[in-house]
């Protein structure tokens, strides 16, 4: 996992390496609008993002065969997945003090990959996600837009 700085804001959690040679992967963007607790002070700048992922459930499922119309070759099996995005969000309160404090939230997400034509039902699965890009934007002193961009892959073994 690397960091990046962009706008005066450190983002950790994107991955430096992605695979080449994916055979099935969902390429997807979640985005949230966090309104912080009444309890918090007011935000003026975002400091930091951090960004990790947990899958919840898994789930192999028969599907059509054929080609879709799209054109995307459907195999007759998919998996679908569920899980979340865990936000650590560093942030410059709006007082006097300037103080900083941790806003905590998740974001949560559903994805559906088509999986290899040689798999089944027993297929034992491997999956992974590859955090491309993290974007946060203030978009008032008790709202931060969060846009995480990423590649959901899921490989037979």
């Amino acid at each position: 996992m690397g960091n990046l700085i962009r706008d005066g804001v450190l983002y950790s959690g994107i991955d430096e390496y992605i695979p080449e040679n994916i055979n099935s992967f969902t390429q997807m963007n979640v985005d949230k609008i966090l309104c912080i607790d009444n309890n918090m002070p007011d935000i003026e700048d975002i400091l930091k993002v951090n960004v990790s992922f947990n899958t919840k459930h898994s789930k192999i499922v028969k599907t059509a065969i054929g080609v879709s119309l799209e054109g995307q070759k459907l195999t007759g099996y998919r998996l679908l997945s569920e899980g979340e995005f865990n936000l650590r969000i560093d942030c410059c309160a709006d007082d006097f003090v300037s103080t900083i404090y941790t806003f905590r939230d998740k974001i949560f997400f559903n994805n559906s990959t088509t999986l290899p034509s040689d798999s089944n039902l027993n297929s034992k699965i491997y999956e992974n996600i590859y955090i491309e890009d993290i974007y946060s934007q203030k978009l008032s002193t008790r709202e931060i837009l969060i846009n995480i961009s990423f590649i959901f892959i899921a490989e037979a073994c």
